[in-house]
């Protein structure tokens, strides 16, 4: 039986590891799924501070904004940022589909200088030692436990926008583990971590280094060597990651810059380009100043930095930086056909 479900669970993490590349934060509307213990007010109540603030956890890209003050006034008002909601039943449950208004919650994190997570999502390697164990009947019982710490990592992985990926553990990879995985697991997955593309890492041991079993997994990862629960490691380490590509709006500081789009052979794609900007969180006003041949220069009013502003543009997958020697003008190639 062990063996039927293995591959189910290899599927799901290579599906897993390559699924992404959108802009998580820049969406226009986020439908969210919860289920219900009701159909009542207060059960539906409940449904939408839930979806608000796992969706306000992914747009800051840290569990920790739930503990911002003018994060908790929100969450108690929810309804404020639902366009609209539907029931259903799944499975014998109640299932509610709250959809938000992308705009409204990126202005409010704006206005009260919280951070806004604009990249895609990360690529996170995962080892858990225990997966290795022998297909025999005396290791049933620790595969079924590491089957079930895997699924609880790829369900923390889609509730937190990022992907997952495991070594493939060939002959390299177990020789690297027979030479250094006795030393030094962290060292082992720095090296593992470089040969499949992977900035970040987690592991997490069943046995201490006696070969005894623990009463619970202990996790660590690239961003914290400390040992501690799978949840709050893999939280801690994708709140570390995503502070990296995070945005802190600041309205005190105002600026205009001066960008040139080129790829612009039509109307219809001039029309995009403004309502693309438009749209980036930074910028508050732009002006069409030249259109000549298949380029466009705007000059763009935002909050910021003109490395804030290049930054946001810079992950938007419909802009192409060019680099010139001149650096007055910041030059782009519209890339949406």
């Amino acid at each position: 039986m062990l063996k039927k479900i293995l591959p189910y669970y290899l599927i799901f993490f290579a599906f897993n590891a390559i699924e992404g590349g959108e802009i998580y934060s820049l969406k226009s509307t986020y439908e969210i799924e919860v289920v219900l213990e009701g159909t009542d007010q207060s059960s539906i109540k409940e449904g939408m501070k839930r979806s608000l603030s796992s969706l306000l956890i992914n747009l800051s890209g840290t569990s920790l904004v739930l503990d911002d003050k003018a994060i908790k006034g929100i969450i108690n008002s929810p309804e404020v940022y639902i366009s609209q909601y539907k029931l259903d039943t799944v499975d014998e449950k109640i299932v509610a589909s709250f959809i938000f208004q992308g705009d409204s919650l990126r202005s409010y994190l704006s206005e009260n200088e919280l951070p806004l997570w604009i990249a895609e999502e990360p690529l996170v390697l995962s080892y858990f030692p225990c997966r290795e164990a022998e297909y025999e009947s005396s290791y049933d019982n620790e595969l079924i436990h590491c089957i079930e710490m895997e699924k609880d990592l790829l369900n923390l992985s889609k509730s937190r926008n990022s992907r997952i990926t495991r070594p493939l553990m060939d002959l390299k990879d177990i020789r690297d583990l027979e030479f250094l995985g006795s030393i030094s697991a962290e060292r082992f997955m720095t090296k593992m971590s470089k040969r499949y593309g992977a900035d970040n890492w987690l592991i997490c041991l069943t046995k201490d280094k006696f070969g005894l079993s623990m009463d619970s997994p202990s996790c660590f990862s690239s961003e914290n060597k400390r040992p501690s629960s799978l949840e709050i490691t893999f939280n801690y380490l994708l709140n570390e990651i995503n502070l990296k590509k995070s945005l802190i709006v600041d309205r005190d500081v105002i600026n205009e810059s001066q960008i040139e789009v080129i790829g612009i052979d039509s109307f219809m794609k001039l029309e995009k380009v403004l309502q693309t900007l438009d749209s980036q969180i930074l910028i508050f006003n732009i002006s069409l100043k030249e259109l000549e041949g298949n380029s466009a220069n705007f000059s763009l009013s935002h909050y910021g930095s003109k490395v804030d502003l290049k930054n946001l543009l810079m992950i938007h997958s419909d802009f192409k930086e060019i680099k010139f020697k001149s650096q007055d003008i910041i030059s782009y190639k519209y890339t949406n056909t």
